[in-house]
């Protein structure tokens, strides 16, 4: 057998994507335009099943989870939780037991020891795309939602290596940066870097907006932090309400550990002890610092120049335009401040610092104040 053959004979040629919300349509449309012979089939209610290929995400859609899985090289189970778990028996039933069956649920360790009573062959690898945006439906799907974002599998001690191996080659080759964890592990640090921030921000927007009874009338003062902290709060409680209730022991002690952290603030507070509050801040702002640039996910530190631009029509396009007439391909933005009516100054991530010093060049000639 020749390397082509080998090379084809490793891809999944048709995939089942069960739900095609937003990461199942990001799904599709990702593979789509990675594996164009991919045949992508999707299953969900009729009306969302036309949209999402209009969209382009899937080939064609099926009501019948029998009918959708039974050839399927590969089966995303990219519903609610509670829906997985209905749903793993159920494809357990209809699917080939070569295929790779996996799931994008954000709460691993429940769904992967369920799966480990239907799938004797072992076949089934928990997933968890960390690409999730506050949005939701297949309208808000997009082909590049898993660039360079961490894509977390939980396999069980019995997966087949081979099949760890090909699902996570697939998943590399969306642009995901792929990871392996154990599933309770996985719900550990899930608690306390995703479903404990979704919960304060949602406690905070609910004292400055509702409890306080000064700040409540006047939230048009909140500036870039407080609407920094509090961005996910507009996330809606019909993506949550499966993840909370299952991660609740692990989400329990984290809310434990941050309420006993600001119990000590209120403390030293109310004792004077600016001293304790120093170390807390200078500690915290350690180990912000700590968090490598690669963490969000790229595969090494990237070189970043500062832009200010004024506030104005058509200044962003000046900005990437410049930029894309050099073939300087920026892989990271982010607005930092912004100033209504007067400006804001831009993060751009860089490759290289020799790209990063193209740049700088670059939108200096086309009269931007740029800094390193």
């Amino acid at each position: 057998m020749n390397k082509r053959t080998r090379r084809t004979a490793n891809e999944f040629q048709r995939v089942t994507i069960i739900g095609v919300g937003l990461i199942g349509g990001s799904l599709g449309l990702a593979i789509k335009q990675r594996f164009r012979s991919c045949r992508v089939t999707g299953v969900d209610k009729p009306n969302v099943l036309g949209k999402a290929i209009a969209r382009g995400a899937i080939d064609e859609g099926k009501l019948s989870l029998a009918e959708a899985v039974r050839d399927a090289d590969l089966i995303f189970i990219a519903t609610p939780i509670s829906s997985i778990l209905t749903l793993l028996p159920l494809v357990a039933r209809y699917a080939r037991p070569q295929s790779v069956i996996t799931d994008v649920g954000s709460v691993k360790a429940h769904i992967v020891t369920k799966a480990e009573r239907y799938f004797p062959k072992h076949n089934f690898i928990g997933g968890h795309p960390m690409a999730g945006v506050e949005l939701s439906s297949v309208e808000a799907a997009h082909p590049l939602l898993f660039e360079n974002a961490m894509y977390v599998l939980t396999p069980s001690k019995k997966t087949p290596r081979a099949q760890l191996k090909r699902l996570s080659n697939f998943l590399a080759k969306l642009g995901a940066r792929v990871i392996q964890l154990d599933a309770r592990i996985h719900d550990e640090v899930a608690s306390a870097v995703s479903h404990l921030p979704q919960l304060t921000a949602v406690a905070l927007m609910n004292v400055a907006g509702k409890r306080h009874s000064s700040a409540k009338r006047h939230l048009q003062l909140a500036a870039g932090g407080f609407r920094d902290l509090t961005r996910i709060a507009s996330s809606r409680f019909d993506i949550w309400q499966d993840i909370l209730p299952a991660n609740r022991q692990s989400i329990q002690k984290s809310l434990r550990l941050l309420i006993d952290e600001l119990r000590l603030y209120d403390k030293a507070l109310g004792n004077s002890k600016t001293s304790l509050l120093q170390s807390r801040f200078q500690q915290s702002r350690r180990l912000r610092d700590s968090i490598p640039k690669n963490m969000k996910g790229f595969l090494h530190p990237l070189a970043e120049v500062y832009v200010v631009v004024k506030d104005q029509p058509g200044v962003l396009a000046k900005m990437t335009t410049a930029l894309f007439k050099a073939k300087l391909n920026i892989k990271d933005m982010e607005l930092l401040k912004i100033r209504e009516g007067s400006g804001g100054t831009f993060r751009l991530a860089f490759d290289s610092k020799e790209i990063a010093r193209k740049a700088v060049s670059v939108l200096r000639k086309a009269g931007f104040e740029v800094g390193e």
